[in-house]
């Protein structure tokens, strides 16, 4: 009895001793950041490799115990080295409130995106577009919510958004562009044309369709959106002055895809470019509601759009 006392009485000493030497030494502290659909097996590959956790299985086991497995909030975190995995799981399920929200939709190209920024955190608007531009990264921010911190850097926010399109790219994505004989890269470009063209999300596989459909026949694709994206304008509708103007991205004037994306296109007009419609056409006019009229030839197009003209007439 005596000897189970003394050793009870080592082991209480050493435990007083090592938690003493554990709260003087000086503390660290890790940022990690959860994007939008990450999961707990995600984070917790974080948690572990930043030595944050002791063990991925017995956190995960936790998350199961708390029911806590559809609650984890995006955000970027700070955490303590001398914090416990309970303390971090109850971060991860509350959210961090040192987060700001910035939410960049669809369609939107590298100066766009950092005037929408700007306008929720400061940040140099310049320095952001020349460090996407100097990365070659138009239409590679994918469009998003983000959750950051007051002070993250440009290239921080650059590589957030690059990082999250290289996570939404699936290599099921890729095997299909592969099949369809396609550098991935083209089908970017593609899809931030329909990303700009089409209005009505059930209309971004048939404008896809009218795209491949132009490309294999060798019709320019005589996109408008192309031609605003070279003059850096926004516009209802172009001249004909317009589709003259000078630029590799006019396809008016050049056949094939322009040499880049003209915008970043969301996860919608990425499969649209990878799974166009199985229809014959060659051309659409708007109808002004954001819907189109579509057409397999020159003639049924003209048709189309003396019916918009007269459409607008009448309003």
């Amino acid at each position: 009895m005596a000897k189970k006392i003394r050793i009870f009485l080592i082991i209480l000493v050493l435990s007083v001793i090592f938690l003493s030497i554990y709260l003087l030494l000086p503390d660290r502290q890790i940022t990690i950041v959860v994007n939008q659909g990450a999961t707990f097996f995600s984070v917790a590959n974080q948690l572990k490799e930043n030595h944050l956790i002791v063990s991925k299985r017995l956190f995960m086991k936790i998350v199961r115990l708390t029911n806590s497995s559809n609650k984890l909030k995006a955000g970027i975190y700070t955490f303590s080295y001398k914090g416990t995995m309970v303390t971090i799981l109850k971060d991860l399920t509350t959210g961090s409130k040192n987060n700001i929200k910035v939410t960049v939709p669809e369609g939107n190209n590298i100066k766009q995106t950092a005037q929408i920024i700007s306008k929720t955190i400061e940040i140099d608007k310049e320095k952001f577009i020349k460090i996407s531009t100097v990365r070659n990264l138009e239409g590679y921010l994918m469009p998003e919510t983000y959750f950051v911190v007051p002070g993250v850097s440009e290239e921080q926010i650059i590589d957030m958004m690059y990082n999250e399109f290289n996570k939404k790219i699936t290599p099921a994505m890729l095997l299909r562009a592969k099949e369809m004989n396609m550098d991935f890269k083209d089908i970017v470009i593609l899809a931030s044309i329909i990303e700009k063209e089409a209005v009505k999300p059930n209309e971004k596989s048939i404008i896809s369709a009218v795209f491949h459909n132009r490309l294999k026949k060798k019709i320019r694709l005589q996109s408008c959106a192309t031609v605003l994206y070279a003059m850096g304008i926004n516009k209802e509708k172009l001249t004909i002055k317009d589709t003259k103007f000078k630029s590799p991205y006019n396809t008016y004037l050049h056949f094939g895809l322009p040499p880049g994306p003209i915008c970043s296109p969301g996860v919608g007009s990425i499969n649209a470019a990878l799974y166009p419609s199985d229809v014959r056409s060659l051309f659409f006019v708007s109808k002004g509601n954001g819907e189109h009229l579509f057409a397999d030839d020159l003639e049924e197009h003209n048709r189309n759009k003396q019916e918009v003209s007269k459409r607008q007439v009448n309003i």
